[in-house]
């Protein structure tokens, strides 16, 4: 019976291991518009985040916005926060937090144009610095 589980797992953990670098990768927005993004930016040595915008082109998915932002931000750590190219995108998500070792707070809020689940747990992140957060579900609303 251990066995079985042992291989169960192992075999979640190969599947999922396949899958996750697609859906990273996948295209969150039409490759012909120009996006606005805002995000943060915190620069090395530096202990606080800095909120900006900034209109990118061609940047379809999260890790080519953050490609784009890094380019110019080359000693920054970069994360996306909203990415916007015409309507509003809503999204309910619950969520977990909690702040150092103390007990998990369940949370629900509504998000805009938060098209992942990353920017999500940065508008999070950005809302509670400190914590940490995970997310239970990211739903869109109609």
């Amino acid at each position: 019976m251990r066995k079985i589980f042992t291989i169960a797992i192992t075999t979640i953990t190969i599947f999922l291991g396949c899958i996750s670098p697609a859906m990273a990768n996948r295209e969150i927005v039409p490759a012909d518009v120009t996006v606005k993004v805002q995000y943060q930016l915190k620069m090395d040595g530096y202990n606080s985040w800095t909120t900006t915008n900034a209109s990118l082109r061609g940047a379809v998915t999260e890790s080519m916005m953050i490609g784009q932002l890094a380019a110019r931000h080359p000693n920054g750590q970069i994360r996306i926060l909203s990415a916007s190219y015409g309507k509003t995108v809503a999204h309910t998500v619950r969520y977990q937090m909690k702040r150092g070792k103390s007990a998990w707070t369940n949370g629900t809020v509504t998000l805009n144009n938060a098209l992942t689940e990353s920017m999500a747990r940065n508008q999070l992140k950005a809302k509670f610095p400190g914590t940490s957060i995970r997310i239970l579900s990211f739903v869109k609303k109609k």
